[in-house]
């Protein structure tokens, strides 16, 4: 059987100093644990894990409850790829999930499933938006609790979420660069984080622009594709339409899409559009979609791993993270085909030089 010698040997490292890599002390570097990790997982190292939790005390184990706005956490394209990371981090350092609802039975009534008490668990980490009441619940049973993908202001609990803001700053942006000034917003009717942030990035490249903003240019609804395709047509209603749409969801995106088909509008050249996520289907709309890619296996893989620091006795993370994002450029803005009618004009004129 691989030890943990071994693992060390091919990391370059002491035997120690696998050990604490592999168990998540802070004292080594991220560099060197990615090392010992890679190491361990070429050699398929198994460590005891009975013996160690029988030493520690622990049960190296944690949950991951859905928000009440997930309905699954493996249906949900944008959550499925968030676990991936979370999957990796709990396996390189040797915990295992469990996946529970904890649901809000109102009146200030909470329903923990019982594996959430009696030391089953170490910890839990809500995936989405969870009531403020059963995230009390949560720490009153002497939980650690990590929450992804959004926070509840003046709430202790730490959380890692998308830097949403950003993301919509910089797809309003891009298509206010393309020439646009009528810029529709396609946002999600909800009451958390997801909701203001994407909103102000849209409001804060408006004005860095020097572009009004219109009332009449933002729609808001619930985040899927047959809501936000009837918002889309209302605003391609509009006496003045938009010439260009920005949606805060890939789903959203999609509806808006199939929106100007119905009505005979073009994507990109009569409509473009920009989503936020990057799910896997982005790619593959007709046209391939614009969108800022959100790093939902970071996003996983940071909350996870702020969860475990926090059941080993680590609290020196920051209360809340963002994670960024970065604009994936396709064919639903129209800045390809705008940048190849610039290289065909340069080519005419037998002079090259860079594109705007």
């Amino acid at each position: 059987m691989t030890t943990i010698k071994d693992v060390a040997k091919l990391a370059g490292v002491s035997p120690a100093t696998a050990s604490q890599a592999l168990n998540g002390r802070p004292r080594v570097n991220r560099d060197t644990r990615q090392r010992v990790i890679d190491a361990a997982a070429k050699l398929r190292y198994a460590p005891n894990l009975n013996g160690r939790r029988l030493a520690r005390r622990r049960a190296e184990s944690i949950a991951v409850i859905p928000g009440r706005n997930v309905s699954t956490v493996f249906s949900d394209s944008f959550y499925r790829a968030v676990m991936g990371g979370v999957t990796e981090a709990t396996q390189a350092r040797g915990y295992s999930l469990v996946i529970t609802p904890a649901a809000s039975r109102g009146s200030g009534q909470t329903s923990l499933p019982q594996i959430l008490g009696h030391g089953a668990v170490d910890g839990a980490l809500v995936a989405g938006v969870l009531d403020e009441q059963v995230l009390l619940a949560l720490r009153e049973r002497g939980l650690p609790v990590v929450l992804v993908d959004t926070y509840l202001p003046g709430v202790p609990v730490p959380a890692v979420m998308p830097d949403y803001r950003t993301g919509a700053r910089l797809a309003t942006e891009h298509l206010l660069h393309l020439g646009h000034r009528r810029v529709g917003f396609l946002g999600a009717a909800v009451g958390y984080p997801f909701g203001w942030h994407t909103y102000e990035g849209y409001t804060d490249a408006l004005a860095a622009r020097g572009v009004a903003q219109e009332a009449g240019l933002v729609r808001r609804s619930a985040i899927d594709v047959e809501a936000a395709t009837a918002e889309t047509a209302a605003l391609l209603h509009l006496p003045a339409p938009p010439t260009a749409v920005f949606a805060v969801t890939d789903a959203m995106a999609i509806g808006a899409l199939r929106a100007a088909r119905e009505r005979g509008v073009a994507v990109p050249a009569g409509l473009a559009v920009v989503g936020m996520d990057d799910i896997e289907l982005s790619a593959y709309t007709d046209p391939p979609l614009t969108t800022v890619r959100i790093a939902k296996d970071e996003l996983g893989r940071l909350g996870a791993e702020r969860l475990i620091g926090l059941i080993e006795g680590d609290d020196t993370g920051p209360a809340l993270r963002f994670v960024g994002g970065e604009l994936v450029v396709r064919e639903s803005c129209g800045a390809r085909s705008r940048a190849a009618s610039i290289e065909g004009a340069l080519d005419r004129s037998g002079s090259r030089g860079l594109i705007p």
